[in-house]
């Protein structure tokens, strides 16, 4: 019993190691400070609406009216509450911070486990583990709030740890593991990772396949390949609930078809535009940034912030040049680069050039698929033929994220190679030109960078549109093109300072860590050198880059945190309104990405990268547009009613029930007489074909009057027609899942509802008999009403979603009985040897 509790000391004293460096690097959170991230921030905004509603009723809506119209809740809160993989997630984070400890914690874990798996040794593993966690594209999702997207990557690792075990030690084990780390990675909710993931274990596959082959073991490869099918199957049934809503919630969202016709030239396809998917695409040039940091410029940051860079600038200039960017790559902006560390870089050559296991050529395979989707726009034919041909690949966007798999495979090969020099250092005496090419392609280049910036033209420092506009500017001739010239060549000076410093510095790393291991295969290092060695000298590059996008300033008190979503004048002012539903449309920002606005309002906008496609189209048909003149209105009105004035004829904002108009939020809002309300009664419908006439149509017809309805739904029209609307019907309880209406009309009559239309989960009750609703208006809800008093109740009903709870409940409990099984086996075999 001693000797094996003795044996366990090294990997708890790892699991300590993550937890104090984990916390280290978030010190502030002990002080009780908070980390402000913007797409948590939102996050929160657009689950309030449904974080309310269970505090006061106990009950999980799956629908929110907070945003966009109104739009399914399964990506903004969905209930896990049945899966069985959301509590062993809440397990491993062991109480820790959520949102910033817990996930580097999980980064470390997850890697160390992977290394063990491949038989690296310990403390070995324990560095790579480090190198993977602070890799910096890991810590800037972090202040970026991609909290889910974080957990996600943390959980690749004891997948891949899973499948390998499965291919390459006992199948049964290798099973087990992938099926519950596949299960609590989905469960994480991140498509797009999980994506990422399954292209790795393809190649994966595909590689064992060939081996197989060579090694006429097909039959070994099938039956692995069976349990792990059987793996994946448990892992996904616990999280059927949200992939299932989630895939029919899909087909109607921005990141399904178009029931539009096409622009000319554009090809049609069952997924986002391609020019939205591919808009965050890395530039070819800025690949460099795994080597080193601020090839580019690094984050979209002014560069007076950099005083090294600023030292190289004209004192006459250094106003004008320190409010440029210090990125000057090709998108719109950056956080910060995708920085794997020098060190890494270098030993990923090692591994490629001295390891010679089967796991080399996949996880070079996938370095190079993970850099080539990442291109995106910029390596166009193959990325082109992955959007329309790749299944669901045209579902995702922001396509640098592809570099989260070069982000894990190559630290992988890296310590791989290491673990492959330290066992067998003689490999380097005998073929010591792969070790000097390995130093060329990372220390070499590095070199390069550092003495000659503007070496081989391949970097002009200048980003594309800069580029233009100075040569504009120089054109034109006389002093000013020369004070242009000049204010060129001093942000050129100051972005060249960037590149060189980093190269300096990833030089400097990569020579004293390839000296290291020089001096190691001459028998003049011992081994605990080299493992430290390399350790001291990942921490201190990674940590160092780490802090430039993520350090102790980034924090602010609670205080401060609390006012993020602190009421303004105008807010306040609209919620002293006591009518039960409205809506607001803020014009000061952008309001299809607005997401703070949800926190106290039910809007037009939002903010989310699945909002329905129907309401994208009407965005941007109508709502971008009378935004755009609200705007320049605003600027030339004399007076508020001009507004007014104006707002009666955006008609689309109108039966949206467009209430109040946040022109300022220390200002009153503008209040909208001409909103439509809750519902409203129509004299007569207009018929039209498809998608094209229907959204059409709505921009050229009195819809106070009339309705536009597509001819699929003219059995529930029934030819409807009537010479004036009387009677009334009025909104009387509100809840996200659940409205009820008073109807009392002396007519059949038919009534717009200004709620969204999605017919997989609403619908309709006129006295608590099922009736069958139909679509008006491109996006809205109609429904003939009877004459007489009459309760109309809207309930949202998704069959998808509760069939899903069922299965969920059903097959968690199918693997807590696998794993106590596993469990009760494994402690029986240990009893008998």
């Amino acid at each position: 019993m001693i000797d094996r509790i003795k044996a366990l000391l090294p990997y708890i004293g790892a699991v300590l190691i993550f937890i104090i460096l984990s916390t280290a690097y978030f010190t502030p959170v002990l002080e009780g400070k908070k980390l402000p991230q913007l797409d948590n921030s939102h996050a929160k905004a657009m689950a309030k609406e449904l974080v309310d509603f269970e505090k006061q009723t106990g009950e999980k809506s799956m629908w929110t009216n907070s945003m966009f119209g109104g739009m399914p809740a399964y990506q903004i809160k969905g209930d896990a509450s049945k899966n069985v993989f959301w509590y062993f997630n809440k397990i491993t984070h062991l109480g820790l911070p959520y949102t910033t400890i817990a996930i580097v914690f999980l980064y470390m874990l997850g890697f160390y486990l992977l290394l063990l798996s491949l038989k690296i040794e310990k403390w070995l593993s324990v560095v790579g583990a480090v190198a993977f966690a602070f890799g910096s594209y890991n810590l800037i999702i972090i202040i970026a709030g991609h909290i889910t997207k974080t957990y996600a990557i943390a959980l690749m690792a004891p997948v891949i740890a899973g499948v390998l075990y499965a291919y390459n030690r006992n199948k049964w084990i290798g099973g087990l593991i992938t099926a519950i780390a596949l299960g609590m990675e989905i469960a994480y909710n991140h498509v797009q990772i999980t994506y990422y993931l399954a292209l790795m274990i393809l190649i994966i596959i595909i590689a064992k396949l060939v081996y197989a082959i060579k090694e006429k073991a097909i039959k070994t490869f099938t039956q692995t390949s069976t349990i792990l099918a059987v793996a994946a199957v448990l892992a996904i049934l616990p999280n059927i609930t949200n992939l299932i809503t989630t895939y029919e919630y899909g087909k109607e969202s921005i990141r399904g078809a178009s029931e539009l016709t096409a622009k000319e030239g554009e090809k049609e396809h069952s997924g986002l535009d391609i020019d939205y998917a591919f808009s965050w695409s890395y530039g070819k040039k800025e690949t460099l940034t795994l080597l080193i940091p601020n090839i580019v410029g690094g984050a979209s940051e002014p560069i007076g912030t950099n005083d090294g860079a600023m030292s190289e600038v004209d004192n006459r200039l250094k106003e004008y040049v320190s409010q440029s960017s210090q990125y000057w790559g090709g998108r719109v902006f950056t956080s910060g680069p995708v920085y794997i560390g020098a060190l890494v870089c270098f030993l990923f050559f090692i591994g490629a050039f001295y390891y010679k296991g089967k796991e080399k050529w996949w996880l070079i395979a996938a370095t190079v698929l993970s850099i080539l989707l990442a291109w995106g726009k910029n390596f166009e034919g193959f990325n082109h033929f992955m959007f329309y041909n790749f299944p669901l690949y045209n579902k995702f966007r922001t396509v640098e994220m592809a570099l989260v798999i070069a982000s894990f495979t190559m630290p992988v090969l890296g310590f791989l190679g290491l673990k492959t020099i330290i066992d067998k250092p003689e490999l380097i005496k005998q073929d010591s030109k792969w070790f000097l090419i390995a130093f060329a392609l990372t220390g070499g280049i590095s070199l390069l960078f550092a003495v000659a910036p503007g070496a081989l033209g391949i970097y002009d420092f200048l980003s594309p549109q800069e580029a233009q506009s100075f040569a504009q500017q120089i054109q034109q001739g006389g002093d000013q093109a020369m004070m242009y010239k000049l204010l060129q060549d001093n942000l050129i000076t100051a972005r060249q300072h960037l590149m060189t410093s980093d190269a300096w510095r990833s030089f400097i790393f990569i020579l004293i860590g390839s000296a290291s291991l020089w001096f190691y295969s001459q028998n003049k290092l011992a081994t605990r050198y080299i493992i430290w060695g390399f350790a001291i000298l990942i921490f201190i590059d990674l940590w160092g880059v780490d802090k430039r996008y993520l350090n102790n300033d980034n924090f602010e008190t609670k205080t401060k945190a609390k006012e993020e979503f602190a009421k303004s004048k105008a807010d306040e002012a609209i919620l002293r309104d006591q009518d039960l539903y409205y809506r607001v449309l803020p014009i000061y920002r952008d309001p299809f990405k607005d997401g703070f606005t949800p926190y106290w309002h039910k809007t037009v906008g939002g903010f989310h990268g699945a909002k329905l496609r129907r309401y994208q189209d009407l965005y941007d048909r109508y709502i971008f547009n009378n935004w755009q003149t609200l705007i320049q209105s605003l600027q030339n009105a004399q007076t508020l009613g001009d507004l007014e004035i104006e707002l009666e004829n955006m008609p689309i904002l109108n039966m949206l029930n467009t209430k109040y108009v946040i022109y300022n939020p220390g200002a009153t809002p503008i209040f909208n007489p001409a909103y439509m309300g809750n519902a409203w009664f129509v004299e007569n419908i207009k018929l039209v074909a498809d998608a094209d006439e229907e959204i059409a149509a709505i921009g050229g017809v009195n819809l106070h009057k009339s309705a536009v309805v597509d001819q699929q739904f003219k059995e529930q029209i029934n030819g409807y027609s009537i010479d004036s609307i009387q009677g009334s019907i009025d909104l009387v309880s509100y809840a996200p899942n659940k409205l009820i209406f008073e109807s009392n009309t002396p007519q059949n009559q038919v009534a717009v509802f200004s709620d969204i239309y999605y017919d997989k989960g609403w619908n309709a009750y006129i006295d608590g008999k099922k009736t069958d609703h139909f679509r008006a208006n491109y996006v809205l809800r109609g429904l003939m009403i009877p004459e007489g008093q009459h309760t109309i109740e809207f309930r949202f009903e998704p069959t998808s979603f509760y069939t899903g709870q069922w299965v969920a409940a059903i097959s968690s409990i199918i693997i807590l009985l696998l794993i106590a099984g596993a469990g009760f086996w494994f402690w029986k075999k240990q009893k008998t040897e």
